[in-house]
């Protein structure tokens, strides 16, 4: 090979120093949030102004229509961008890129026989051209195209300067890509969260009319009973149903996870636990702790039976007060209900009831299998005046 003359060496050195602040320039631009269109159209323009070539494209590989489509480009007539395509057969400069991987250059395309101009390049009357495959995650993504109307002889210094900016343009897609699918799926998880809310909001509210419609069926079989001892039980019914009702409010008011905020729940519970009887007022303390609907029922209930109990048979005409306390112990995930009353205490079988023996009223029962439910432990613990019962159970399953 002849040794290129002092000029010849100093022009190639100025084309490499021109194509690497070119280069420079497009990886800075391709890392900005541009439309992928304008993007591939940038490039095709600087392609062009560098290289002195009149048409460059960049054409998308199609595998379902076994095709490449034009999909930016300057220098063509108009209607290329965007409908014209290439073949991806062996014969097709810019098919054996996609084929092999490799940058394909022609001199003389006409004459040729290895390939077929096509009709798009004939019409464009080009002589010379050279392809470079745009690889996203090693496969090809398409084709980067500049097509000469003149003899063009591309050595190394074209062939890589195309295959660089080739490699940006495909790193800037591959970014985008994933961006959108991004964009996407955050935009399909509020849609399905807005779904879920809409049919958990419909659900809940066809729950809430389910317990007025038993809550309004009780009240009427209360009304009709005869005997003091079935209007009695129909009333405790009532008011169990109630506190399962008044956790599922708290559910549709507060959350849309299936936690209740408890300590509103107790006190809203509360509020509602004979509130006529203003001699005997209910005082709650609670720390503010959601759990889990299936937890906050049978607590709710705990709480009911014990609280009227105590309004029941703690106290005479003098009256006292009932407190109720829900403290949690976040190390051991566990919380712990405490029903306590300054009346007159229990009496002795009541008490060993409520200690866990068996035997007992209903009431006590329905403590003890609620207790049961949640995993719990049930304690009642001496005071020197009225009754003190805890309840301890996991926060959690």
């Amino acid at each position: 090979m002849p040794k290129k003359s002092p000029s010849e060496a100093e022009a190639k050195l100025a084309r490499v120093l021109e194509y690497q602040r070119a280069l420079a320039a497009f990886s800075r631009v391709s890392g900005e949030s541009m439309d992928p269109n304008r993007l591939m159209q940038h490039a095709t323009a600087q392609v062009s102004a560098l290289t002195h070539i009149g048409r460059v494209k960049v054409l998308r590989y199609r595998p379902d229509q076994g095709d490449l489509l034009v999909e930016a480009g300057v220098g063509w007539k108009p209607g290329v961008i965007g409908r014209e395509t290439l073949g991806i057969d062996h014969a097709s400069p810019p098919g054996r890129a996609i084929q092999t991987g490799m940058a394909v250059a022609i001199h003389d395309l006409p004459n040729d026989p290895e390939f077929r101009v096509s009709g798009l390049l004939a019409e464009h009357e080009i002589v010379s051209v050279i392809n470079v495959p745009i690889l996203i995650d090693g496969q090809t993504w398409g084709v980067l195209e500049a097509d000469a109307s003149t003899p063009r002889c591309f050595d190394e210094v074209d062939v890589g300067f195309l295959t660089i900016m080739a490699n940006i343009l495909g790193t800037a897609l591959k970014r985008h890509e994933l961006g959108r699918k991004a964009t996407d799926a955050l935009t399909e998880c509020a849609r399905l969260k807005t779904q879920q809310e809409i049919v958990l909001s419909e659900l809940q509210h066809r729950v809430k009319n389910n317990f007025q419609v038993i809550l309004s069926f009780l009240a009427l079989q209360r009304r009709g009973a005869s005997a003091d001892d079935t209007r009695e039980r129909l009333g405790s019914t009532i008011d169990r149903v109630h506190a399962i009702a008044l956790a599922h409010d708290q559910l549709t008011q507060r959350d849309s996870s299936g936690a209740v905020q408890f300590a509103d729940y107790l006190r809203a519970l509360c509020a509602n636990i004979n509130p006529y009887r203003e001699s005997v007022p209910i005082e709650v303390e609670a720390d503010a702790q959601p759990i889990p609907l299936d937890r906050a029922v049978p607590a709710g209930l705990i709480v009911n039976e014990l609280v009227t109990n105590a309004l029941k048979y703690a106290f005479g005409e003098e009256g006292g007060t009932i407190r109720v306390t829900f403290c949690v112990e976040p190390a051991i995930g566990e919380g712990c209900l405490t029903v306590e009353d300054n009346g007159r205490g229990m009496p002795a079988d009541a008490a060993a009831a409520t200690s866990g023996s068996r035997g007992g009223g209903l009431g006590t029962k329905l403590v003890e299998a609620f207790v049961s439910q949640l995993n719990g432990r049930l304690e009642r613990e001496p005071v020197d005046r009225g009754t003190k019962v805890r309840v301890c159970f996991p926060l959690a399953l």
